[in-house]
């Protein structure tokens, strides 16, 4: 039997389910203009796995796909397909359409050439915006999601294994330009119509893009899902809670940032939920917007992040399964850093040579990828606690009321500890994650001994043991373990075995 991939409640949550198994993306995208050569992508693709990836983000540009006006040319999509299978990776197909970063520059010719059919956004003095897509104008509404539509039709018939398991319907909608709204004629009667003003307030202008925007993605999203169901979502590029901040000039108006994330959240019905975009450098950041777009009705989805010396990519994807339960995290982008875009990216496309980020990435993401089923079906409950070191940390104690797991980090060459442990029963644990030592503690601080301590990885929900840990001297098996390069551990505890006989012998147990 063959399953769609789908939004499911698991946990008093969304989560993504693909082959009827609860999944996780762990993704990487390529680089704006990095999809026009299958050669680049297919490189590029069995890069991305290598480093710990099940998924990439892959960019469909319209005006390769209806390079004529009704004339579709799939070359490209159906190569992404072929290396998918041979990488055993999964897809986010990403549409370049309308709007790529509030722009059209990848519509195709016979689209952005043509003003009078395909009418472009005007300011409120009467210009004209050459390169950005009025929201209400109907002709470009139906190419747009004709187009959208027939590759969807191309997937239910081609796109036999199911590759494809999500769409991203147009790239970080909204206007730029210098406008938070369009003033053309039909926008202007629109907007007066429904009194915008009365409705909204202050952030009428804005609201009223928003509105507008969702409008024309739910057609594209409606017609596309009626002859393939795959799950749809939209991006924002983010605005942020300061004066200077301001829609139409620093990021796009009505977009779905969190200023009108209502809006988007309330009406929408064929979109099943918006991610943000995250390029912030602080954790408490990460952790604001995270909180903004994990919401009833719409479940955390990191759809680009940050890469580069100062992204913390390697561990807030920690921060975005442990603490918000997100579908998956997504940087952008594998073959370009940002948003020094001169830093090395994490491969040179050229010679295939990867920086020292790229390996703090794998040790982030081959331990989630290889324990997913467990970390996916034990997200949002008190059985998955998780760790991320910060600046002068050096342990904690994550509680799971009569188990403690004492985790100390190491101090690493590069990146710093973070993980995961997840209860599978009474006795039972599974410990992921890198540069860390961990021991099991009752309340009253005793040791909890380690009577089976193995590596490996699961299927489904079945460990497959790889070694015995047996590197631990006097301590191995019993008392603590170092998790390192990335690992998954499967850990049982004798919770009836003898404690130490002091609190000295307890302490020289569990410190590093």
């Amino acid at each position: 039997m063959t399953y769609m991939p789908e939004l499911r409640e698991l946990n008093g949550q969304k989560v993504l389910y693909v082959d009827n198994q609860p999944f996780l993306i762990l993704g990487f995208q390529l680089n704006c203009d990095s999809c026009y050569d299958p050669d680049v992508i297919d490189k590029l693709m069995r890069n991305a796995r290598a480093m710990g990836c099940n998924t990439v983000a892959l960019l469909l540009y319209w005006r390769l796909i209806e390079p004529q006006e009704s004339v579709f040319d799939y070359s490209i999509l159906d190569s992404m397909l072929q290396s998918a299978n041979k990488h055993d990776l999964r897809i986010v197909l990403v549409w370049f359409g309308s709007y790529k970063n509030a722009t059209m520059h990848y519509a195709p010719d016979w689209i952005i050439n043509d003003h009078e059919t395909y009418r472009r956004v005007h300011a409120a003095n009467g210009d004209e915006i050459p390169y950005v897509a009025c929201y209400n104008c109907g002709e470009l509404i139906e190419k747009d999601k004709r187009a959208v539509t027939n590759v969807f039709a191309h997937l239910r018939d081609k796109d036999t294994t199911q590759r494809v398991i999500l769409f991203q319907v147009n790239n970080e909608t909204g206007l730029l330009g210098g406008t938070s709204r369009c003033h053309c004629p039909v926008c202007e009667e629109r907007y007066h119509e429904k009194d915008y003003p009365a409705l909204y307030g202050q952030r009428a202008d804005e609201a009223f893009s928003a509105e507008c925007l969702l409008a024309f993605q739910e057609q594209i999203a409606e017609s596309a899902k009626a002859v393939y169901p795959l799950p749809c979502y939209m991006n924002a590029w983010l605005a942020f809670p300061t004066p200077d901040s301001i829609g139409g000039f620093t990021y796009p108006a009505g977009g779905p940032n969190y200023r009108v994330l209502d809006v988007y959240v309330e009406q929408k019905k064929y979109i099943d939920f918006v991610s943000p975009d995250i390029y912030v450098p602080s954790y408490r950041d990460f952790h604001r917007v995270c909180r903004d777009y994990k919401r009833l009705g719409n479940p955390l989805y990191v759809a680009e992040h940050a890469l580069g010396s100062t992204s913390r990519a390697y561990k807030n994807v920690y921060y975005a399964f442990g603490e918000f339960a997100s579908l998956g995290f997504d940087p952008w982008a594998i073959d370009c850093a940002y948003p020094d875009v001169m830093e090395k990216p994490l491969c040179d496309v050229v010679h295939e040579r990867w920086n020292d980020e790229a390996y703090e990435m794998l040790s982030s993401y081959r331990p989630i990828r290889e324990a997913m089923i467990p970390v996916a079906k034990a997200m949002g409950t008190d059985r998955l606690k998780y760790w991320v070191q910060e600046e002068s940390e050096t342990d904690l104690a994550l509680d799971f009321g009569d188990v403690f797991v004492k985790v100390s980090y190491c101090k690493p060459k590069n990146g710093q500890s973070r993980g995961m442990a997840i209860r599978l029963s009474t006795n039972q644990f599974v410990v992921l994650g890198c540069n860390s030592m961990v021991g099991f503690l009752r309340e009253d601080g005793s040791v909890i001994e380690m009577s089976r301590s193995e590596r490996g990885h699961f299927d489904g929900e079945t460990f497959i043991k790889e070694g015995e840990n047996t590197i631990m001297g006097q301590d191995h098996g019993k008392h603590r373990l170092l998790i390192r390069e990335g690992k998954v551990h499967f850990i049982e505890l004798n919770v009836e075995g003898k404690l130490p006989d002091s609190r000295t012998d307890i302490m020289k147990m569990v410190e590093i």
